[in-house]
């Protein structure tokens, strides 16, 4: 048996088995014929130093997320092999790798940006000159308003079906990631209201379209096309800076959990596998936190203020005085009794 059967068995039983998405099973696909490539153009055996060389060449050509998923993509493929009994040995099970990743926040949408984005999509519903331009307008908007809605990923509302909108329990049922189902609440009326509409009008121009949300032709809308309608509308709204359909849904989890503090809640909605994802939000809160005390902060409005005169205060001492040395020596009212370092002069 070729080592390409075997991968081909290994991405069947991702498929079927670990029930992986076709977009993670694509990656995965990459990475792994990009290490059998490795392997093939130096001759080697996948031995542990062979794969340590590798790692190390990856590092000097991906970001470490990256560098962690081919990693990881590897590791999966040899516990498949020993599972199997097609080899005796793992490789891996004498590597350690450690690779420091920065913790990069999740990008989000400013409050008054996304106000402008949509204050920018309903002006342009208002004022669509015919029917054809209304619809596409007023599929614009529900996309935009269910991104913000409920923070689901891009993929995720294109593959939406009719079946899975029930604005009469005002819910959404989503498959995520794999295809793991979660129910979504809509609390919002605006929201309701323009899904609402959109339906009335889907079913009168596309009724027998298998997917919710459609472009011009009746097929499904695609991820590509949400990106463009995103970026339409921040073009309008006068807005230079790069938006994506996952800031949306990084700025639905950063204020939610701004607002209600319920990591587990969040988690549940986002429909995260484990909390460490989740918990960015709580660092992202934590960020927007330090700028919201910095710029409003209530105590900063009171018109009381420290004004000690700097050549009041004692620049040599390079400690504070004792009680006992207190008590023993001639200070008098008019002395400070604030010192400062000298490392800690302004």
């Amino acid at each position: 048996m070729k080592d390409t059967d075997f991968l081909d068995s290994y991405f069947l039983y991702c498929r079927l088995q670990k029930n992986l998405d076709a977009k993670t099973l694509k990656a995965y696909q990459i990475d792994l014929r990009q290490f059998e490539d490795y392997l093939a153009e130096r001759n080697n055996d996948p031995c542990r130093e062979v794969i340590e060389k590798y790692i190390e060449l990856l590092v000097t050509r991906y970001k470490i997320s990256t560098v962690r998923r081919k990693c990881a993509a590897i590791k999966a493929y040899y516990h498949y092999l020993m599972y199997q009994e097609i080899i005796t040995e793992n490789p891996f099970s004498k590597i350690e790798i450690r690779l420091h990743q920065e913790n990069l926040l999740p990008r989000t949408i400013e409050p008054h940006v996304l106000e402008l984005l949509f204050d920018a999509a309903y002006k342009t519903l208002s004022a669509a000159p015919n029917q054809a331009r209304f619809f596409s307008s007023l599929r614009d908007v529900a996309v935009l308003e269910l991104l913000f809605a409920c923070g689901v990923r891009v993929s995720e509302l294109c593959h939406l079906s009719c079946e899975q909108v029930d604005l009469v329990e005002r819910t959404v049922l989503v498959m995520g990631k794999g295809d793991k189902e979660r129910l979504l609440y809509l609390s919002s009326l605006p929201v309701l209201r323009v899904l609402h509409d959109y339906i009335i009008l889907r079913r009168k121009y596309w009724p027998a379209a298998a997917f919710f949300f459609v472009n011009r032709d009746g097929n499904r809308l695609t991820e590509q096309s949400v990106r463009l309608i995103i970026n339409k509308y921040a073009a309008l709204a006068g807005q230079n800076g790069h938006y994506t359909p996952h800031m949306f849904r990084h700025s639905f989890a950063t204020y939610l959990w701004d607002n209600c503090g319920d990591i587990y809640a969040v988690k549940n909605i986002l429909g995260h596998s484990c909390i460490q994802t989740t918990e960015r939000y709580v660092h992202a809160g934590l960020q927007r936190q330090k700028t919201v005390l910095d710029a409003f902060h209530p105590r900063d409005k009171l018109k009381v203020s420290y004004d000690m005169p700097f050549e009041k205060v004692s620049f040599e001492a390079e400690s504070s005085p004792s009680a006992d040395a207190l008590a023993g020596s001639s200070l008098t009212p008019e002395t400070p009794l604030i010192t400062r370092h000298k490392t800690d002069q302004p």
